[in-house]
């Protein structure tokens, strides 16, 4: 009989073991509250009845309801005296990490519903949101690869120090405009391949009013040595912040070789700012550290099902010295905000 299949304990288990059911579906409706504009509209004019909050983003209101619902009974949002609808603490403090939603829920949902077919078939790669991933990136290197960066900014001065960056591969070129305003002595120079970035990258140019400051063009990494750059290179820095894995798996390594090489040969007196992950998924950190568990070892698994390949901190030491580079600076991010020492960023420079 099927009360046989049935013990004391079992509804205890049953909650258990579908936790992961629950949060699969909290992490894809927030990113959806987010990205559709309700999080931020509930911020902005809370206690609005449902019916007012879906005609004013445009969204059909019955669904609008049945999303604000569920997110009241996780905690995010709250039913107050009127029936109108506000954030509570939990909702308004989400906003802040918006980004993380973009790019692994937003950029990579459709990968993670292919997971199983790439899985078998090895041949094939999972397909992902670039813009979105883009994005999100951007917006999670504000907090991590950007003081990151900086870092490595500051431990180059003297001779050659750079006064324009080159970014290839920037996605909507948020980063690297991020560093401009921070730095107004700095100039940049945005490549990215994807159309969509690039469109969204020109209208950020034009909000920050960056001018002639910053320039974003449409190409491939390579396309970033037929530039009009200052011979020799001097005050250029290339700079790859998580696209050389993507050229590694997309092109092979003897492209990324090839790459480097042309760009120090045709700029000896440039350099090149790196950052990268060091590919540990069987550190210790990784069944320990909060961050290794939320953030890289989703990273980690959804690299290996898209087009993008990792490698360790020492394989890519290696490879550098074998080109001829030295390492000129080193950084790790700022511990406040990534601590599992898994992300680092170096300049390296012709010797």
């Amino acid at each position: 009989m099927t009360t046989d299949l049935l013990h004391d304990d079992f509804e205890r288990r049953l909650i258990e073991n579908t936790q992961p059911i629950r949060f699969f579906f909290l992490a894809s409706a927030l990113h959806h509250a987010l990205d559709l504009g309700l999080v931020a509209e509930l911020e902005r004019r809370p206690g609005t009845q449902e019916q007012d909050l879906a005609e004013s983003l445009g969204l059909d209101a019955h669904r609008t309801g049945a999303l604000l619902r569920f997110l009241r009974n996780e905690g995010y949002t709250t039913l107050i005296a009127n029936g109108g609808w506000a954030l509570s603490p939990k909702g308004r403090e989400v906003q802040t990490f918006a980004p993380w939603y973009e790019m692994l829920v937003g950029g990579y949902a459709l990968s993670m519903e292919q997971l199983g077919e790439v899985v078998r078939d090895g041949t094939r790669y999972a397909q992902r949101d670039t813009t979105k991933v883009g994005e999100g990136s951007c917006g999670i290197g504000r907090y991590d690869a950007l003081p990151l960066v900086e870092q490595l900014l500051d431990q180059v001065k003297g001779a050659g120090e750079p006064d324009t960056i080159v970014d290839l591969g920037c996605g909507d070129g948020s980063f690297v405009m991020d560093l401009l305003v921070n730095r107004p002595d700095l100039n940049g120079i945005g490549v990215e391949p994807h159309a969509g970035s690039v469109e969204l990258g020109e209208r950020r140019r034009a909000e920050l009013g960056l001018g002639d400051r910053m320039r974003l063009a449409q190409g491939a990494a390579h396309d970033a040595l037929k530039l009009d750059l200052p011979e020799g290179g001097r005050g250029i820095c290339f700079m790859t912040a998580f696209v050389l894995q993507e050229v590694m798996q997309q092109q092979g390594q003897q492209a990324i070789e090839d790459l480097l090489a042309s760009a120090f040969k045709l700029y000896p007196e440039a350099r090149w700012l790196v950052v990268e992950m060091d590919h540990q998924p069987l550190a210790p950190v990784m069944g320990t550290h909060g961050l290794a568990q939320t953030f890289y070892n989703p990273y980690f698994l959804i690299h290996a099902a898209t087009e993008q390949r990792l490698e360790t901190r020492s394989w890519w030491d290696e490879m550098f010295a074998r080109l001829g580079l030295t390492t000129e600076a080193v950084a790790n991010p700022d511990p406040r905000a990534d601590s599992t020492g898994l992300q680092f960023g170096m300049v390296l420079k012709k010797s």
